[in-house]
């Protein structure tokens, strides 16, 4: 009996290590990879994200405050959808990884208050969606 305690113990401890469990059971620090999947969508109030700023770190389907986002960043290594409308409807507009928009107002898309609900795509590529 002690001998198959033991072994278990060691076994125990051998994935522990592996997965790199400490004795509280908790990793001792977050990975690179980790830290870049919990980085957010941050849309900005005003020009440059000043002003409020809100960060998303999931899908949304009506984001609040609705319609208020004159910039958007998007710190995260997935894709983000942007939408006009709740629910995922009306005009959209993609953002890859790392890029930011300093002006949803510029003239080129013209989405400067107008976000209503957002989607993480899980994947870098915008998979067809138009995009900044």
């Amino acid at each position: 009996m002690r001998t198959i305690l033991a072994k278990t113990t060691l076994i125990l401890a051998g994935t522990a290590a592996l997965i790199g469990l400490g004795a509280t059971g908790a990793s001792a620090a977050p990975t690179a990879q980790a830290a870049v999947a919990d980085s957010p969508l941050t849309l900005g109030e005003h020009q440059s994200l000043s002003g409020s700023t809100w960060d998303y770190r999931s899908t949304n389907r009506a984001i609040n405050p609705e319609d208020e986002a004159s910039s958007a960043y998007n710190h995260s290594s997935v894709a983000w959808v942007l939408y006009q409308h709740d629910n995922f409807e009306g005009r959209r507009y993609c953002l890859k990884p790392g890029q930011r928009i300093s002006n949803l107002h510029d003239s080129r898309w013209d989405f400067g208050d107008k976000i209503s609900s957002v989607q993480r795509l899980g994947v870098t590529s915008c998979n067809g969606y138009p995009t900044f």
